[in-house]
C-alpha cells in the first residue's frame, strides 16, 4: 500500500515544526540584529573619523588607487578561502567607476564564483585528513548548522555578516547538493546590490 502523499502544506508545517524546534527563527533574530550593530557601529565609525579626518581623501588615495586586475583577483582568492576581507570594501572601491551597477553585478559573480570555489575545496578537504580536521575543528558551529538547517544556512551566509566561503566550504564536505548550494547561492547578489546602495549613499554624504 503506497504512502499518502502529503500536501504543501503539510510539508511547510513539518518544516515549520522543526525550525522551531532546532531554533532556527531565533538564530535568524540573531543574525539581523548583528547585522543592524554592524551597520550602527560602521555608520558611527564614519561620522567620528570623517569629523577628524578627511576620510574622503584617505578613501581616495588607499582604495580607489589601486589597479582593476589586482584588486579582482584579490576578491575572487579572499571569497573562495574562507572570506577572510569584507566584501564591502571592495563595494567601497567599485565606486570609482561610472556604472557601479554594473560593478556590483561583477563582484556579486566574483563572489559567487568564490563561493562555489568554496564548494570544491570542501570537497578536497575530504581527502586530506589534516585539512579535514582542521577545517571540521575550526567550524564545528557551521557544521551542526548545516545539518540542522541545510539551504537557509546558504542563505543566510549569502545576505547576512555570516562567512559565505566557510559555508559553502563545510556544505562541500557535508555533501550538501551542488545545485542546491548553486541556486541558494544566487541570493549573494542581492547582498551586493543592497549593500552597495548603503555604502553609496553614505560615501556621498563624506565625499
Amino acid at each position: 500500500m503506497s504512502k499518502k502523499k502529503r500536501t504543501l502544506i503539510e510539508k511547510l508545517g513539518i518544516y515549520h515544526r522543526w525550525n522551531s524546534r532546532t531554533g532556527l527563527y531565533p538564530f535568524i533574530g540573531k543574525t539581523i540584529l548583528k547585522l543592524l550593530v554592524i551597520i550602527a557601529i560602521i555608520a558611527v565609525i564614519v561620522l567620528v573619523l570623517n569629523h577628524f579626518l578627511n576620510l574622503g581623501d584617505i578613501i581616495k588615495n588607499y582604495i580607489f588607487s589601486h589597479e582593476t586586475p589586482g584588486i579582482l583577483t584579490l576578491f575572487l582568492v579572499s571569497e573562495s578561502f574562507l572570506g577572510w576581507i569584507p566584501p564591502d570594501l571592495f563595494i567601497m572601491w567599485s565606486d570609482k567607476f561610472n556604472s557601479p551597477l554594473l560593478w556590483l553585478t561583477i563582484l556579486g559573480t566574483i563572489s559567487y564564483v568564490g563561493g562555489i570555489n568554496a564548494y570544491f575545496l570542501g570537497k578536497i578537504a575530504l581527502k586530506i585528513p589534516k585539512l579535514r580536521h582542521w577545517l571540521e575543528k575550526r567550524n564545528e558551529e557551521f557544521f551542526i548548522r548545516i545539518r540542522k538547517w541545510g539551504g537557509i544556512i546558504i542563505v543566510l551566509a549569502a545576505l547576512f555578516p555570516l562567512p559565505f566561503a566557510t559555508t559553502t566550504t563545510v556544505a562541500g564536505m557535508v555533501k550538501y547538493p551542488l545545485k542546491l548550494t548553486m541556486l541558494y547561492g544566487l541570493t549573494r547578489y542581492i547582498r551586493f546590490y543592497l549593500y552597495g546602495v548603503l555604502i553609496f549613499f553614505g560615501m556621498d554624504k563624506i565625499m
